[in-house]
């Protein structure tokens, strides 16, 4: 009932117009009919005319209803009237809207949205969707259009207005203490870079000067598209003490709803067997993965960073990646600019020319030859033109390939789409925004609550391993003692549990155990109760150990590096620079880090 009630409402709002006109050219010809006629002057019926239609529009017509009148004169004398309140109700309507806001939100828990997008929108959208939710505040700049508040006001979102260039001032302050921004606990930011970051430190400053005591921190979630402006600023961001900031990208929400919830496979690891039992065997016998991607603009680029992770499989091997598009070189060249270690994560060969073009597709096919994609991976925004690419590669590459096809309307593409399935069903669509752009993908939670208990877990099993002292600090404390980059490192880590599962799988069935739970504690018990220098030993002499290791300190390292990390003698967060990125395992058990090794042991001792 409510939809029909809603559709009823748009299409007569829509059309308020057709009775306006409809009651004046009533209230004319009635008038006109009436009165036409009776004068000798000219000037006077048309002053009389003009006064009845006046009338008729203020409920009080000059025949008033006894009398019989035209037809039209009489409709006149209920549609002008009705006309006349529509209007006045129009007029009112915006602080009738203002009022029912207020008090729908009057004493609720509230989440603030900043800034106003397509983006935006549609997770507010999303978002009043929901059960049982809290109430959304949009915090917007003063100088927004006041169409887009009636937008939102429209859909149930209160709004109010900060004047970010004037800072800490009295109206700023007013404002924030109105709409009671120290009891908000969710912030999730879409204004554009870099004034985003601006804006939050103001708020933060609002708030801290709004609060009377101390209370917990403020979950902050910014939308960033240059990450290469959020690595500059995120060490001043982590300054602000009241936030616990999490960035997030449309774009890797997308990839990471694709690889860890679609459980979209990039490479499937071959099994171990008894006989390849050194370092060397495990690596030959492991493989390495080799994909194909289509576009790197967007999408593009937020797949190949979760590839990095996780496709790490292989301790002595980087993935390889062909990748496809347009002025490709251009737009690698400039993609280096900001990691300037990327060769180190991946063997790259780029195919610079337009799919549609048959020395772009011969190339692939060639490529494919010599060496077999193990998944195929589309960004680019015309899934038509990828739907119509796979059709003219045909079998040779995806019939026994996952493909993963990137389409952000999938109605617009059923049909084709559709198609293409009876031909090929290892495809998998991808790219809804609607999957994205809500409150579940924004925050993650389970995503940042195994990484809260990862970070617990590792220090736990460091301190039993390191004969640490114990600390009385809880899970939330330990997590909010780590700078951004180092919370990011611990999210990473967790995502690649679930490769390191697959092959600790292996390990266990290989050596006889029958879980890898089982393998686990029986390397725990190996190295409990030894110094490290003798659990080093111990970890470097076990091929499966020693290789374990070795493939965590490749996707640690290749994390950083992805972070425009580079290798110096002095550990530097801020002007990205770490003395542990040593990249050869051999060079790096031999050196003065060689103790070090225990910690990426300890991250293989700590999945679950």
């Amino acid at each position: 009932m409510k939809k029909i009630s809603n559709i009823i409402k748009h299409y007569f709002n829509k059309n308020l117009w057709i009775i306006y006109i409809l009651g004046f050219v009533l209230s004319l010809v009635g008038s006109f009919q009436v009165y036409h006629g009776r004068y000798d002057s000219i000037l006077k019926e048309i002053s009389v005319i003009s006064v009845s239609v006046l009338k008729l529009f203020l409920f009080v017509p000059i025949e008033g209803f006894i009398k019989e009148n035209p037809l039209a004169y009489e409709l006149a004398t209920w549609v002008a009237p009705m006309s006349t309140l529509l209007a006045t109700f129009s007029v009112f309507n915006k602080s009738y809207t203002a009022i029912k806001l207020k008090l729908t939100h009057f004493h609720k828990e509230h989440i603030i949205v900043m800034g106003y997008n397509d983006y935006s929108l549609s997770f507010m959208k999303n978002y009043i969707s929901l059960k049982n939710k809290k109430k959304i505040l949009c915090v917007l700049p003063e100088r927004i259009s006041e169409k887009d508040v009636e937008t939102l006001s429209r859909i149930g979102v209160m709004t109010c207005t900060i004047d970010y260039m004037s800072g800490l001032n009295d109206e700023n302050i007013r404002i924030s203490s109105e709409y009671n921004f120290a009891s908000v606990d969710t912030i999730i930011c879409f204004e554009d870079e870099p004034k985003n970051y601006g804006y939050l430190k103001l708020i933060s400053e609002l708030i801290v000067k709004s609060k009377k005591k101390k209370e917990k921190t403020v979950n902050v979630y910014v939308n960033t598209v240059n990450k290469y402006i959020r690595n500059i600023v995120q060490h001043k961001m982590d300054e602000i003490k009241i936030f616990d900031i999490k960035y997030f990208n449309i774009y890797d929400l997308i990839s990471y709803n694709l690889i860890n919830l679609k459980n979209f496979k990039l490479y499937e690891t071959s099994g171990l067997k008894k006989e390849y039992f050194s370092f060397d065997d495990f690596s030959n016998s492991i493989g390495t993965p080799n994909i194909l991607l289509i576009g790197f603009k967007n999408c593009g680029k937020s797949l190949f960073e979760l590839a990095v992770n996780q496709t790490t499989i292989n301790a002595k091997e980087n993935m390889k990646i062909t990748i496809v598009d347009r002025k490709i070189s251009n737009i690698i060249e400039e993609y280096k600019a900001t990691i300037r270690e990327l060769k180190k994560v991946a063997n790259i060969e780029l195919i610079d020319g337009d799919i549609n073009h048959i020395s772009t597709q011969n190339k692939i096919r060639e490529n494919h030859k010599k060496a077999p994609f193990t998944a195929v991976l589309f960004s680019t925004k015309n899934c038509t033109e990828s739907l119509i690419f796979m059709d003219l590669l045909g079998e040779e590459i995806f019939k026994n390939v996952n493909t993963a096809v990137f389409c952000e309307n999938i109605w617009e593409n059923k049909s084709l789409i559709e198609s293409i399935l009876l031909k090929y069903s290892n495809i998998t669509v991808f790219g809804k925004l609607i999957d994205v752009l809500n409150f579940e993908a924004i925050t993650n939670e389970p995503l940042e609550i195994k990484a809260k208990e990862f970070n617990a877990y590792y220090k736990e099993i460091s301190g039993k391993i390191m004969n640490f002292p114990e600390e009385d600090i809880s899970i939330e404390e330990q997590w909010n003692s780590l700078s951004n980059i180092k919370k990011d490192s611990s999210r990473s880590q967790c995502m690649h549990q679930n490769v390191k599962e697959v092959l600790l799988a292996k390990i266990a069935q290989m050596e006889g155990f029958s879980s890898v739970e089982e393998l686990l504690d029986r390397w725990k018990a190996m190295v409990n109760s030894v110094s490290v220098k003798e659990q080093i030993n111990i970890i470097e002499k076990n091929p499966a150990m020693n290789y374990m290791s070795a493939l965590e300190h490749k996707r640690w390292s290749s994390f950083y590096y992805m972070k425009n990390f580079v290798y110096s003698e002095k550990k530097d967060e801020v002007n990205c620079t770490h003395n542990s990125l040593i990249d050869d395992w051999d060079e790096f058990l031999h050196s003065d880090k060689r103790e070090e090794v225990i910690y990426d042991f300890i991250s293989v001792l700590s999945v679950k």
